[in-house]
């Protein structure tokens, strides 16, 4: 369990290391991916919520902070009016096709780490940790 959280917590400052660089945080960079994946329509909060790495109550806070910067904005739901839905700007995908490179670098760095055949084997045995099945 140790080595598990060591590993989470270097990959999180290898991130946090990589977004800080273009002025956002791990927890944004995770929303512009969920939203750039969402396309065009977007998502309510809540499924933005729902999707994050990491699970956290100030979601909307954060999206708040990207709604500032430009690079997502929110919108009613034109089916119900109560829903408001957010979406990733022309600003949000050109900062992530900048960050593409250090994706890159980063995935590099895990490929010296670990062989195909390594890290396939790790994503089987971390996937066994969330799965229902005992």
């Amino acid at each position: 369990m140790l080595a598990l959280m060591v590993a989470a917590s270097f990959l999180d400052e290898q991130i946090d290391h990589f977004v800080s660089q273009h002025g956002i945080s791990r927890q944004q960079y995770n929303i512009l991916r969920i939203l750039k994946g969402a396309g065009p329509d977007g998502h309510p909060c809540g499924e933005v919520a729902v999707r994050m790495v990491h699970r956290s109550p100030d979601v909307t806070r954060r999206i708040d902070g990207l709604v500032k910067l430009g690079l997502v904005e929110r919108r009613r739901s034109d089916e119900d009016r109560r829903v408001v839905l957010t979406r990733i700007t022309d600003e949000g995908s050109a900062l992530l096709a900048k960050i593409a490179p250090l994706d890159r670098g980063f995935i590099d760095m895990l490929k010296r780490k670990f062989s195909a055949k390594e890290a396939q084997e790790l994503t089987a045995l971390c996937e066994q940790l969330f799965t229902d099945e005992d």
